[in-house]
C-alpha cells in the first residue's frame, strides 16, 4: 500500500513541476512545430539594406555674377527714358536723363564765379609787385606791403576754388544723362519720366554679362553641412535633356552669405554655373541636388515601411532567424518614399519581415517567401 502511494506521489509531483516550469500557453503554442504545415502564416522577406548618403534637394534661379543698381549721382526731374526691361544695352549707352535746366544755370554760376576770382586774384598781384616796388624805394612800409603778399595769396586761393566748382558744374552736366556701366542685360526699370529722384535711388538694374550663377536659400538646418558641389538641372529641360543637351551640369559653392536674412531665416548661397552651349535664361528655375555623407555611431539601414511595428515599447522589426521571428528594436529616423530608414544593429542582408508584421509573435513559426 505504502508502494502504491508512494508512486502516486511521485507523479502529482513530476505534474506540478511540468506544469511550473513549462512556457506559457501563448508562448507555447506560438513555439510549437505545428504538424499542419497549411497553418503556419507565410510571411514577405526582404534583407535589410544599408541607407545610401542623404540625398536632398533645393530650388533656386539663375542669376549674373555682378547685377548693378543704376542710379544718379545728382538729384532732378527724370526728362528721357531711354531703356526698357529685358534691354541688352552696351558699356555707354545713355538710359536715362534727367532735366539739364538747373546743372546748365550751376555751370553758368560756376563760370561767372571764376572769372571773378580771376579778377580779383590778377588785381591782387598787381598790387603786391606795385608795393613790393614802392618798398624798395622806401615809399611803403613793410606792413603795406604784407598785407598785398597776403591778399595776392588769398585771392589765389578763391581762385582754385572756384575753378574747382566750375569743374563740379561741368560733371554734373555729365551726370545728368545716365550710361550704362557696363555691357548687359536691363533686369528691371523703376524710374520714370516726371519722377523725381535723388541722388543714389535706384531707377534700373542690370545684369552684366559674364559668368552665370545660380542663387538658392539654405535653411538653417541644412548651412552647416552644405555640400561645395551639386548637381544643377533645368525645371524646363526636356525629360533626360538640360541646356545643351547635358543631362546635368556640376556647379561649385562660390560663397555663402555671412547672415541670415530677416524674414526667412535662411542664407544665401550662390553656386558658379560652367558655361554651357545653349545659356539658361536669367531668373531660370534651377533644381540643385546635394548629396551629403551620413555620419552615425550606429549603421543607417532601410526597410518596407510595412516591416516597422510600434507596439507602445517603441519601433520594431521582426527578424527571421531558423523559420521563426523575434522582434528587432530599432529606431525610426525617417520616411523616404515606401521605405523607412532606421538606425539598428542588424546587418545588412539579415531577412526581416516585410508585411504583416502586426500578425506575429515573438519566436512564432513562419514562412518565408522572399521578395
Amino acid at each position: 500500500m505504502s508502494t502504491r502511494i508512494n508512486k502516486i506521489g511521485a507523479v502529482f509531483i513530476t505534474t506540478l513541476l511540468a506544469s511550473g516550469c513549462g512556457p506559457s500557453t501563448d508562448e507555447a503554442t506560438a513555439r510549437e512545430v505545428l504538424p499542419d504545415r497549411e497553418s503556419v502564416p507565410w510571411v514577405l522577406s526582404v534583407g535589410v539594406e544599408p541607407a545610401p548618403n542623404s540625398v536632398w534637394t533645393l530650388t533656386g534661379t539663375v542669376r549674373a555674377r555682378h547685377e548693378i543698381p543704376l542710379s544718379f549721382r545728382i538729384g532732378g526731374e527724370i526728362q528721357a527714358r531711354l531703356v526698357d526691361a529685358g534691354a541688352q544695352v552696351a558699356a555707354g549707352d545713355v538710359l536715362f536723363r534727367l532735366d539739364p535746366r538747373d546743372v546748365t544755370q550751376q555751370r553758368l554760376a560756376a563760370e561767372a564765379t571764376v572769372a571773378s576770382a580771376r579778377a580779383e586774384h590778377e588785381n591782387a598781384e598787381r598790387e603786391r609787385e606795385r608795393l613790393g616796388d614802392l618798398l624798395t624805394k622806401r615809399l611803403a612800409s613793410e606792413q603795406d606791403h604784407d598785407r598785398a603778399v597776403t591778399a595776392a595769396r588769398a585771392a589765389e586761393q578763391r581762385l582754385l576754388a572756384a575753378e574747382a566748382s566750375l569743374e563740379q558744374a561741368r560733371n554734373a552736366i555729365l551726370y545728368a544723362d545716365l550710361v550704362a556701366p557696363a555691357t548687359g542685360v536691363i533686369l528691371d526699370v523703376e524710374g520714370q519720366v516726371g519722377q523725381v529722384v535723388s541722388p543714389s535711388q535706384a531707377v534700373a538694374r542690370l545684369a552684366e554679362d559674364g559668368p552665370r550663377e545660380i542663387e538658392v536659400q539654405v535653411p538653417e538646418s541644412r548651412r552647416v553641412v552644405l555640400p561645395s558641389e551639386a548637381t544643377a538641372r533645368l525645371a524646363n529641360g526636356p525629360a533626360g535633356d538640360t541646356a545643351g543637351g547635358a543631362a546635368s551640369a556640376r556647379v561649385t559653392l562660390r560663397e555663402i552669405a555671412g547672415s541670415a536674412d530677416p524674414l526667412s531665416r535662411t542664407w544665401r548661397a550662390r553656386y558658379r554655373l560652367p558655361e554651357l552651349p545653349s545659356a539658361p535664361g536669367l531668373g531660370t528655375t534651377v533644381t540643385l541636388t546635394f548629396e551629403t555623407a551620413r555620419e552615425s555611431s550606429r549603421p543607417i539601414a532601410r526597410v518596407p515601411l510595412g516591416a516597422i511595428l510600434e507596439r507602445g515599447a517603441g519601433p520594431m522589426v521582426w527578424r527571421i532567424e531558423e523559420g521563426r521571428v523575434e522582434p528587432e528594436p530599432v529606431e525610426l529616423l525617417g520616411i523616404v518614399g515606401e521605405q523607412a530608414e532606421i538606425r539598428t544593429d542588424l546587418a545588412p542582408g539579415t531577412p526581416v519581415v516585410a508585411l504583416g508584421a502586426h500578425l506575429l509573435l515573438p519566436g512564432q513559426a513562419v514562412r518565408v517567401l522572399e521578395r
